[in-house]
């Protein structure tokens, strides 16, 4: 399951654009100027509270005598059960690749934010392959040449990722023109409802909403108040603008992914119906209600217990109905649409495999990856962790469409509308303002328009910066 945590001010967050410099010009995008970055280099280290000295113990000890020539590390951002199966499919590929020794070591974090990743590229004290990059942040990583291209590794292998993966994450890890990574799971993003409680508000439970109307009329019917006013039942609260937008048509950069367009018309009608919850109901007391009895990952949680009628989510909801409320009757449909809208939106991302530039063993590193993200090995890990694989082979296999749910949302993800993260550098830092935009319109009573608007211009402004950072024409491709 994928991890969500809130972000910092675009200028207190410790972002790729802060300690990695531009890359060398070349067929592979280069390594950073030790000369160029030495200062920024010193300068990020210091804020991180380290010296360089301490960079040579991050990408892991290798092994002493012979075995040290063929060894491998691999950093995962996976734990527990996740790491315990991906560390067997590791093992599986040590056995059949008698001349490499691949090595995991898990970076993982409980807020979701790799620093150690970060510290590693500003002193390329690598290791050789890492699944520690979020999706979101590929773009600045790669721009900033602190990535190996795998166009030319995948050209020899016979791969082509732009057929092989979900349209989502095959946009995600095209970064100008050329791959930068790859990946091994992913998700869908979608809405579960309660069919009992679809029932006792006159509702059919076997017809879930399709339309944004028939959703308001869902949630409408599913509210309940007490005699005092209090909320005993919430029938749904919009959450996640960033998904919503593009349901109603909307999209946060043009086409070439090189200009933002937060005030784009669909963006705006996508964040007036959020806030015209903010006003039909008090979405504090829909926050009491929820944090009276916790969050949805634990058995407490309003769905299971029928104090939330329809719940924003993805796959992993199997799992959690399965252990938290098995008796449970539930449904689940994709995000609605509002007239002239798109059907079928999911959101795609999750973490990334990529090689650093800076890896010694680039040809060890590739065979690793590229055993990983093929379908056996897809399949072996999506199926076991409950994820949905991105690779379009592994998701037709009949473990995943035997299953309503997974084949379910395997076809959201391979659909025409999943959007993954914009390949730009800025994305992270604008997804962060997306959200602090949402709690302004839904909480604050802000007006939507005037906020996508300011918004457009700090992103504006956001572009120029990191255009000059980068060294690039304001008026290019970032």
């Amino acid at each position: 399951m994928p991890q969500r945590f809130r972000g910092t001010p675009i200028d207190e967050a410790m972002q790729p654009s802060e300690c990695l410099t531009k890359p060398r010009p070349g067929k592979s995008g280069g390594h950073p100027s030790a000369a160029a970055g030495s200062a920024t280099r010193r300068a990020f280290l210091a804020r991180a509270g380290l010296s360089a000295a301490s960079l040579a113990g991050l990408a892991g000890c290798r092994l002493e005598g012979p075995d040290s020539r063929r060894e491998i590390v691999y950093w995962t951002g996976w734990s527990g059960h996740e790491y315990d199966i991906l560390q067997e499919l590791i093992g599986q590929f040590n056995r059949e690749h008698p001349g490499i020794r691949a090595r995991m070591l898990t970076q993982f974090s409980t807020t979701g934010s790799y620093q150690k990743v970060r510290i590693a590229f500003a002193g390329g004290a690598t290791p050789d392959l890492m699944s520690t990059v979020w999706a979101h942040e590929l773009a600045g990583y790669a721009l900033r040449g602190v990535l190996e291209p795998l166009d030319d590794w995948l050209r020899a292998a016979g791969r082509d990722a732009a057929r092989e993966f979900s349209p989502g994450i095959a946009q995600t890890v095209t970064v100008g023109g050329r791959v930068f990574g790859l990946a091994m799971t992913t998700n869908a993003r979608f809405i579960a409802y309660n069919k009992r409680l679809f029932r006792e508000g006159g509702l059919d439970p076997e017809r879930p909403p399709r339309t944004i109307a028939e959703l308001d009329e869902a949630a409408a019917r599913c509210t309940l108040h007490g005699p005092r006013g209090e909320l005993i039942r919430c029938g749904f609260r919009p959450q996640e603008l960033e998904a919503w937008a593009y349901s109603f048509g909307g999209q946060w950069f043009d086409g070439s992914a090189n200009h933002p367009t937060a005030d784009h018309p669909g963006n705006v009608a996508a964040l007036e119906w959020m806030a015209s919850y903010g006003r039909r109901y008090d979405l504090r007391k829909i926050q009491a209600l929820q944090s009276t009895y916790g969050a949805n990952d634990t058995p407490n949680g309003p769905f299971y217990i029928g104090k939330m009628a329809m719940w924003t989510t993805g796959e992993w909801a199997g799992e959690f109905v399965r252990r938290f409320a098995p008796g449970m009757e539930w449904g689940w449909f994709a995000l609605p649409s509002p007239p002239g809208g798109r059907s079928g939106v999911t959101a795609a991302g999750g973490s990334i495999f990529v090689i650093p530039a800076a890896s010694r063993r680039k040809a060890q590193a590739w065979a690793l990856l590229d055993w990983l993200t093929r379908a056996p090995a897809v399949k072996a890990f999506c199926s076991r962790i409950g994820n949905v694989p991105p690779l379009k082979e592994a998701a037709r296999d009949a473990v995943f469409q035997k299953d309503p749910l997974f084949r379910f949302a395997s076809a959201l993800v391979q659909g025409a509308h999943s959007f993954g993260s914009p390949p730009n550098p800025i994305w992270p830092a604008y997804r962060r303002e997306i959200t602090r935009v949402e709690e302004a319109a839904m909480l604050g009573g802000q007006d939507p328009r005037r906020l996508l608007g300011d918004l457009q211009h700090r992103m504006e402004r956001e572009r120029s910066r990191t255009c000059l950072e980068l060294g690039i024409p304001d008026s290019g491709a970032v």
